[in-house]
């Protein structure tokens, strides 16, 4: 397989940003936006009352936003990598084998940094 064409770069440049932009969405409704560091938010923990089943009800939230932010940042981090490599111009390589990816593989996972055979 030959490298990207030009035109399928831009196509997953947009692909990939546009899945930034719904992480970054997702993130917010729960999530605060750190003001010092690229990609980072931090949960909020919510005040849902006094009694000891809403504390209970709070923390469990708590935890499950927390879990899902780490992994929603991890998405972020990953598409940054990968628009990176669209800039220089390593995006579709296989960082192990060194080989083109397939397009099926970039639609189906534009953040991709291994090959099916290297998965």
């Amino acid at each position: 397989m030959e490298g990207l064409t030009p035109e399928q770069l831009e196509h997953f440049k947009n692909k990939l940003l546009e899945k930034r932009g719904n992480i970054e969405a997702q993130l917010q409704t729960f999530a605060k936006k750190s003001d010092t560091m690229k990609d980072d938010y931090e949960t909020v923990f919510e005040q849902i009352g006094d009694s000891p089943d809403d504390n209970a009800a709070e923390v469990t939230d708590y935890e499950d936003n927390l879990a899902i932010e780490q992994e929603l940042e991890e998405d972020l981090k990953e598409i940054d990598e990968a628009l990176e490599r669209i800039e220089n111009g390593t995006y579709g390589i296989c960082t192990d084998c060194n080989q083109p990816m397939t397009v099926e593989r970039l639609e189906a996972m534009p953040e991709a940094t291994l090959c099916i055979k290297c998965e």
